[in-house]
């Protein structure tokens, strides 16, 4: 399945967010027929998508009646806790859960080209890792979206099987445009909240302990997804990452300079996850992954278009 077809078409769910709307966009600036499909969709991101047809339904309450898709990505979820939701644990999994069925029963009857399930590597825990984390690693899935996902990592191929590829991908730390405070998705990134700190002549403050964290610049997750599923499953949760590795401080460091005087401090440490070893995907072999240096170049430049 390669953009040079020309036919493909797209349906992404969670299109109205960070990551699946730059799925969606990263997609259509590939000449993909896109349908980005979410509860809703601000003014920043119907931009962001035109071109693509943009549906607004509830998934928790099933999936709306459209045709077959080449290319059916999954990428709604609620991130934000439940504590901050209001919410309780059981009712955060299936905030996260009955959207992912939805998306199952439609795919068993329209039987997409490919599906594809995102997960995430907050599948994982901080003590998780040997010392970083490989698609071998067993996850451990302690809190309700970590469970959620592992649940969909295990739920998506059985039940799909028989009826088309069936892929699950698991993200890890992203950064790139359209980011914003959503009330799915609360957190932004730490790139997006130190590029803040430094416009703001705030200095960017750092975790004591400086972890290592894996950055992929989230508009290549489009072209490497067509791609991937441009081959056969491999069967078993891939990590889609880059491979690029930088420790909070050298991360920061990097935006620093992009405004003179911004200065670095370190804060209460943090005990995040390690990083992401990217797996082994051949069709991926010498895909350009962007690298901080560059995806941080390309999101000032936008930024300061803007």
């Amino acid at each position: 399945m390669t953009a040079q077809t020309a036919t493909i078409t797209a349906t992404s769910t969670g299109a109205g967010g960070f990551v699946g709307g730059t799925i969606a966009a990263g997609l259509l600036a590939l000449e993909v027929r896109v349908v980005a499909v979410d509860l809703s969709f601000d003014a920043g991101t119907r931009a962001r998508l035109a071109g693509a047809t943009l549906v607004e339904a509830d998934l928790s309450a099933g999936f709306p009646d459209m045709p077959r898709a080449d290319l059916f990505i999954h990428a709604a979820a609620l991130t934000t806790d439940a504590a901050t939701l209001g919410i309780t644990p059981a009712a955060h999994v299936r905030a996260n859960m009955a959207p992912l069925l939805a998306a199952l029963d439609h795919a068993a009857d329209t039987r997409p080209g490919a599906f594809v399930f995102l997960s995430s590597t907050g599948v994982f825990a901080a003590t998780d890792g040997t010392p970083d984390l490989t698609d071998t690693c067993p996850p451990t899935a302690i809190h309700p979206y970590a469970a959620a996902k592992r649940a969909g990592e295990l739920l998506v191929p059985a039940a799909l099987d028989g009826i088309c590829p069936a892929h699950v991908v698991r993200l890890g730390y992203l950064y790139g445009p359209g980011e914003a405070a959503r009330p799915t998705r609360t957190n932004l990134s730490l790139v997006a909240r130190w590029i803040d700190a430094a416009a703001q002549g705030q200095p960017l403050t750092v975790p004591a302990d400086d972890p290592r964290r894996d950055w992929t610049y989230a508009p290549d997750l489009g072209p490497a997804l067509l791609r991937l599923t441009a081959a056969a499953p491999a069967g078993r949760p891939l990590h889609l990452t880059s491979g690029h590795v930088l420790s909070d401080a050298q991360l920061a460091r990097l935006i620093a300079q992009t405004h003179p005087g911004t200065t670095v401090r370190l804060g209460p440490a943090l005990g995040a996850k390690p990083p992401a070893v990217p797996s082994a995907i051949p069709a991926l072999d010498g895909f350009p992954w962007t690298a901080p240096k560059a995806g941080l170049a390309a999101l000032m430049s936008r930024r300061t278009a803007a």
